[in-house]
């Protein structure tokens, strides 16, 4: 693994952070954010290896410096974002991935949706760990499926210019 390769991916979990961290709009359980765009870069670029430790290790640093801090389902809650970047790595790497809008809007919104069904999975687990009522958070499930088709609209848009650049950065 080259030194370009490493800082590449590090700054991808970073900013995998400040975005789920800091540029995020909070609609009660309902989170609106672009902080998967640095893991599927990372996982464009890269392939599935990458997506999968931007994801884990941007999912670990959002635990330990947001609002929850390290628990018990600390792990779990890494789970989602990892797979985002493994889903998608493992897609563009086993198709010689070319970038087209319409095969990118469709791997980024079954990725999304994965995401999305793993997070489910976990706040039910996290519920049951520490005894808080799921039932709060069910009815808005839902909209959290919507609102993977809207980010997959700004990430079709978003990241074929992106991953472009970045490839040229990376590859000099």
């Amino acid at each position: 693994m080259n030194t370009k390769r490493i800082v590449t991916n590090g700054l991808c979990a970073a900013l995998y952070v400040v975005l789920s961290t800091f540029l995020s709009l909070s609609l009660g359980p309902i989170k609106l954010s672009i902080d998967g765009l640095p893991v599927l870069l990372a996982a464009l670029l890269f392939g599935p290896a990458d997506g999968l430790a931007v994801g884990l290790l941007g999912g670990f640093l959002g635990q330990l410096l947001g609002p929850y801090g390290i628990s018990a389902t600390t792990p779990l809650w890494m789970l989602p974002v990892g797979a985002l970047g493994l889903i998608v790595g493992l897609y563009a790497k086993h198709k010689n991935f070319a970038l087209d809008r319409k095969q990118l809007a469709v791997l980024v919104f079954i990725a999304l949706l994965a995401d999305t069904t793993i997070t489910t999975g976990v706040m039910y687990v996290d519920c049951m760990v520490y005894q808080y009522s799921f039932v709060t958070y069910s009815p808005y499930i839902v909209w959290r499926y919507v609102a993977d088709a809207i980010k997959t609209g700004i990430y079709v848009l978003i990241l074929p210019p992106l991953e472009a650049a970045a490839r040229k950065v990376v590859q000099t």
